[in-house]
């Protein structure tokens, strides 16, 4: 009997722990997948319609591996928020996670922008041959389909 309760006492604290914990949900979706770019963006991303801008998750394979002299050990997948305005087609970077070849976080970066006034927010232009373009025009498609 007391074996039993021992394992209910810690089923609950298990369950009830991770019933609290905070979850983010992502939807990947490929956005270039060839031999030199292996990326991905989370589709759940939605543009918010009043400001034209959005923030989304790019996931990010890197080959040969990223290194940094900061940093410990080599970067195999990245994943970056990106703040876009579609108005000024300029993003930003918000957050930046790193992993290592085991899938591990070497590092977590946030730049705290949030509060930031959008010329300061959104400052790299969004160039025509870049993922971001090719995103921004999923991203319009998407927005056409559900709003028609």
């Amino acid at each position: 009997m007391k074996s039993i309760l021992t394992f209910l006492l810690i089923s609950f604290l298990y369950l009830g722990s991770s019933a609290f914990a905070q979850s983010e949900y992502l939807k990947w979706r490929p956005l270039i997948i060839n031999e030199k770019q292996r990326i991905w963006y989370d589709e759940s991303s939605e543009v918010d319609s009043t400001t034209g801008t959005f923030n989304v998750w790019i996931l990010q394979m890197h080959r040969p591996p990223l290194e940094f002299s900061e940093l410990p050990g080599k970067i195999y997948r990245s994943r970056t928020l990106y703040g876009v305005d579609l108005k000024t087609a300029k993003y930003g970077i918000l957050q930046v996670i790193y992993y290592d070849v085991n899938n591990k976080e070497i590092y977590n970066f946030n730049y705290h922008i949030d509060n930031y006034p959008d010329r300061l927010k959104y400052t790299y232009p969004i160039s025509d041959n870049s993922f971001m373009n090719k995103l921004i025009t999923i991203i319009n498609k998407t927005n056409s389909k559900v709003h028609n």
